[in-house]
């Protein structure tokens, strides 16, 4: 028989589980960022949080809506709803019920499809819920007559656009290579002058950061960049593993711990207005004294580019998967020198792996080298719409 002391221990661990367990069930996810992408389908909404979240995505129609229903969250301090973007004409947020807080997004066109995709993190990084919204193609029609707005046109408003190609490499550093025969400085310069030759004949001002078999010291790399008044950075590389079976194009931006490090480092310079081009210090009003709002205004111009750098190598992949195979999770995140400017937009790409025949025959061939340079194309142009 149970004594007094022994029943009171007892019931002393039951309601310490029962009162963890309802503490753990009453943890929130905290949604820092949604995003909203254009994709040629129709949009891409991107939902950042810190933990799993449970979620229901639906959609209405007259008029046409995106209901997203999420459980148990919260939002992040610095939290704001995303600008109105394509096929999103308006954004609002609000509770269901204690437990749902619901975001609804009304739409310009019907829904055909929804798909969504609940990523994992990778080395502590955000998990992301992504949800590819694809719209009536026959009721999408841009107005085609509006592409009759003249070639001149076209071709004046993308020179405004400078696109620096940043050939990985070079000279003493051959990159990675294959048996000693094949080199990722030679074939990332080739697709280089391709990529180069197709956006100026598309009507871009374009720049290679090295046109011949030199070797360039990587903060060099963004000074060009920077005096060129880049607007978009796209620095080519070519991957290896030590599994010959691994293959596939990713691309690579910077990484939001590595982008809040690199605002501080420059906040704390003596001479921050080396850092920005002149395109860079938009918005910006640096002072001989660091003060809060200087502070503030470098980490927003660092987020403005990250963000920018983020849409743009979606597009990429988006308009990429069409022509090449893609390794799993194929947009990553990195602290690459190169990637680090608050001045313009920057992806780093691997187009595939020199170390698997299959992506190694594409690497050497000049046909897929071209077709996949139109895809850069399509994806600049789509960025720029």
């Amino acid at each position: 028989m149970l004594s007094y002391k022994n029943i009171f221990k007892v019931v002393l661990v039951l309601f310490t589980v029962f009162t963890s367990s309802n503490l753990f069930s009453r943890e929130l996810s905290e949604i820092s960022k949604i995003r909203i992408i254009n994709i040629s389908e129709g949009a891409r909404l991107i939902i950042e949080s810190d933990k799993p979240i449970k979620y229901e995505v639906f959609s209405l129609k007259n008029p046409s809506r995106l209901v997203i229903d999420l459980a148990k969250i919260k939002l992040s301090d610095d939290f704001s709803l995303p600008p109105n973007k394509g096929i999103v004409k308006e954004v609002r947020f609000g509770s269901f019920n204690d437990d749902i807080s619901r975001i609804v997004f009304d739409l310009n066109k019907p829904l055909k499809n929804i798909k969504t995709k609940l990523l994992k993190p990778s080395s502590g990084k955000k998990r992301m819920l992504y949800i590819e919204l694809e719209v009536n193609k026959a009721i999408l029609s841009t107005k085609i007559d509006n592409k009759k707005k003249t070639f001149q046109q076209s071709k004046l408003s993308k020179k405004r656009r400078t696109i620096i190609i940043d050939p990985g490499h070079g000279g003493k550093d051959p990159g990675t290579s294959y048996q000693g025969k094949l080199n990722e400085k030679d074939i990332v310069l080739n697709f280089s002058k391709v990529l180069k030759e197709k956006l100026i004949n598309d009507g871009y001002r374009v720049f290679l950061t090295r046109e011949i078999d030199k070797f360039i010291k990587l903060n060099d790399r963004v000074e060009f960049a920077k005096k060129k008044g880049a607007d978009l950075f796209i620095s080519i590389h070519a991957d290896a593993s030590k599994k010959d079976n691994v293959r596939g194009f990713s691309v690579y931006t910077l990484s939001e711990k590595k982008m809040d490090k690199e605002a501080e480092k420059v906040a704390n310079l003596e001479n921050k207005g080396s850092v920005f081009s002149r395109k860079g210090l938009i918005g910006i009003n640096l002072t001989q004294s660091r003060n809060i709002i200087e502070d503030y205004q470098i980490k927003q111009a660092f987020k403005r580019a990250n963000d920018s750098s983020f849409e743009f190598a979606e597009i990429l992949v988006n308009n990429v998967k069409k022509k090449s195979k893609l390794l799993n999770r194929p947009h990553r995140y990195a602290g690459f020198a190169v990637l680090k400017s608050p001045n313009y937009p920057s992806v780093l790409v691997e187009l595939g792996f020199i170390t698997n025949d299959k992506d190694r025959n594409n690497l050497r061939s000049k046909n897929w080298q071209s077709i996949l340079a139109n895809k850069f194309v399509d994806a600049i142009n789509e960025n720029y719409k």
